[in-house]
């Protein structure tokens, strides 16, 4: 059984108190917080969201979509729909592994593990998708250091 709660505790300060959208294979019997829609990835994609969702939860969906679609929705999630995605995705399911969700810009969190342990949990966010490099920066371009002490 997956802890929605401990998953929770290991997300960003800001998404924990946020709008939260859960992508489940059936919706029947399934018994969510309060304060997360639930839908399926086919209704999803009928009708995806305007704004963006600050956090879409996938659980144990993949397994249930053929690779294709399951690859156009994680795309979309990534680029239009959701600010982070967090994955729960089965170890058992060979169709889907590293090199895939790495290929679609997401990340191994294996701090978050812990509530789920046959699941393999990846995330990708917004925010820290890409960390800045130490050469981007005012320092290296304007180098007013340098000014009235050489030409070039």
């Amino acid at each position: 059984m997956i802890d929605i709660e401990a998953l929770r505790r290991h997300l960003p300060a800001r998404l924990r108190d946020g709008r939260a959208l859960l992508l489940v294979p059936d919706t029947d019997g399934l018994n969510s917080p309060l304060d997360v829609e639930c839908t399926t990835a086919a209704v999803f994609l009928e009708n995806p969201p305007e704004p963006r969702v600050p956090l879409v939860l996938l659980l144990d969906t993949l397994s249930t979509l053929d690779v294709p679609t399951g690859q156009h929705l994680l795309g979309g999630l990534r680029d239009r729909w959701a600010d982070e995605v967090l994955i729960l995705h089965r170890l058992d399911d060979e169709r889907w592994g590293l090199n895939e969700f790495l290929a679609l810009g997401f990340r191994r969190d294996p701090d978050a593990e812990s509530a789920a342990p046959d699941h393999a949990v990846y995330r990708t966010s917004l925010y820290d998708y890409k960390l800045t490099p130490d050469w981007l920066n005012a320092r290296f371009w304007a180098n007013p250091e340098m000014w009235d002490k050489a030409r070039w």
